[in-house]
């Protein structure tokens, strides 16, 4: 039986200006910054039973945008914030206990576990990251040694 899939629900904005690199980035570059965090979470929901959704503040279009794999990429519009996105999707969702929010925000952590959902921080995620791809490579040498093994 599969392991059950799990909602990772991504202040994006909040990741961005909590790890020194992308906030750098974002300083000069913030599309490309949003692009690499958005690429990462992609590879996360690729190698890992999370699904994941990320939220962005900005004026980036308004229709979420499906990636490959389901990944969602969402902009608030001019009368919403990002934050308000994800208390809405996390309310709303109907498995609010199967959401973990990525937030550095106090406050919003509050709110969305007052929801039912649970919050982590961006140094979490940083983890999980690494993590996951640590796992990746360990499964990748061991299908390289199986291979050299059958040939």
């Amino acid at each position: 039986m599969p392991a059950p899939r799990h909602y990772l629900l991504v202040d994006g904005h909040s990741v961005i200006y909590a790890w020194p690199e992308l906030r750098q980035l974002h300083q000069t570059k913030p599309a490309q910054a949003r692009l690499q965090l958005v690429s990462l979470l992609q590879q996360l929901q690729d190698s890992s039973d999370w699904r994941v959704t990320v939220v962005f503040d900005g004026r980036f279009g308004t229709t979420p945008v499906r990636r490959q794999g389901d990944l969602v990429e969402a902009y608030s519009t001019a009368d919403e914030t990002a934050d308000s996105i994800i208390e809405r999707l996390t309310s709303g969702s109907g498995k609010a206990e199967q959401i973990l929010v990525i937030t550095a925000d106090t406050a919003e952590q509050h709110t969305v576990e007052s929801l039912g959902a649970e919050c982590a921080s961006p140094e979490w995620l940083e983890h999980e990251l690494e993590s996951q791809n640590l796992s990746l490579q360990q499964s990748l040498q061991q299908v390289h040694r199986q291979a050299k093994w059958s040939q």
